[in-house]
This record gives C-alpha cells, structure tokens and sequence, in this order.
C-alpha cells in the first residue's frame, strides 16, 4: 500500500485550517470561505480514507490538529495582553445572592439529560441496530454497532438537551430521537 493519497491528504487538511483561521479573522464572516475550508478538511478525510481507510483518516486528522494547534500557538503568541478586568458574565450555574437555588428545575435538567437522553439513545440504536439488520448486516456486526453507537448518540443528545433553554424544546429533542424506535418495536425487533 502505497503514500499516493496521504500527502495531497494532509495537505487539504492544513489548507482547510489555514483557510478557517482566514475565514474566521476577517472582520465579517464569509459563507464561502467557511464552505471552503470545511470542504478542504472533508476532502482530506475522504483522501486519506481512500487510501487506508480509517489510518488514512487519522493521519489527515492529526495534519489538521497539528496545523490548528500551531495557529493558536500564534494567535496565543501575537495577541495583545489584557488591559482590564475580567468581565462579571455569568451563565446562570449559581443563583445570585438572594435568588433560590432552582433545585428542582436543576434535577429535571439533570434527569431529562442523564436518564432521558441515555433512554433515546438507546432507542435510537436499536433502530438502527434493526437498519443495520435489514440491509444485510450480520447479527454480530449490527449489535456492535448498535452498542458503540450509544454513547456517541447520548453525547450528542446530551449536547443538545443542554442548549435548550425551553422544556417543550427538551421534550421534542428526545421525542424526535426515540420516535425511529417506532418502526423497529411494530417490526417486531
């Protein structure tokens, strides 16, 4: 197995992060350089898993974090030190002083996150451990897949139930995500 792939690979993806890091310092945004540089680093994946599938994936990745990691290095290394105070923000974590504490809105949170999130995604995988099934899979490979993608599914979910500022938002992102289960259940599975 030959390197044809893996250098025009890791160049997208180094190109990629400098065209983000451009696209990103600019004054306004542009729609077109963020595509550009998101495609570059799509391009670098696709390339490198061409050529060695999930190693050629990772070597791209790893160019890519390397050319980040060096263009904050810079950022870090150029920007102007801070001349004031650090400002007072704060993201509603702690009450403040003479506020109830919200015990019970925390716990719903905590619940509707932790054990509803887990619940939909473990939904959501046995779908698609039934989709796995249904366009040929193994029963082996389908169960692996179904098992390793819980936690991946649970992050995200979790991810979004917590930038959800409304329950009936909260409620329709789980609904949403255990709603494939309901194919899967009338399939039999």
């Amino acid at each position: 197995m030959g390197m044809d792939l893996i250098l025009p690979a890791a160049l997208a993806a180094i190109a990629g992060i400098g065209v983000l890091r451009w696209s990103w310092s600019r004054k306004g945004r542009s729609l077109v350089l963020n595509l550009a540089g998101w495609g570059l680093l799509l391009l670098a994946a696709v390339l490198g898993a061409t050529q060695a599938g999930a190693w050629g994936v990772a070597v791209a990745s790893l160019f890519a974090m390397l050319a980040a990691a060096l263009v904050l290095a810079v950022a870090a290394a150029t920007a102007p030190k801070g001349r004031g105070k650090a400002p007072k923000r704060r993201v509603h974590m702690l009450p403040e002083a003479g506020e109830p504490l919200g015990i019970g809105r925390r716990l719903a949170t905590f619940a509707l996150v932790v054990f509803g999130g887990l619940s939909a995604s473990i939904a959501l995988a046995i779908a698609l451990r039934v989709a796995a099934l249904a366009v040929g899979w193994g029963e082996a490979d389908a169960n692996a897949f179904a098992l390793v993608s819980v936690p991946v599914i649970w992050a995200v979910i979790a991810t979004l139930l917590l930038m959800q500022e409304r329950r009936h938002a909260q409620f329709l992102t789980l609904t949403a995500a255990a709603f494939p289960l309901l194919p899967a259940l009338l399939a039999g599975s």
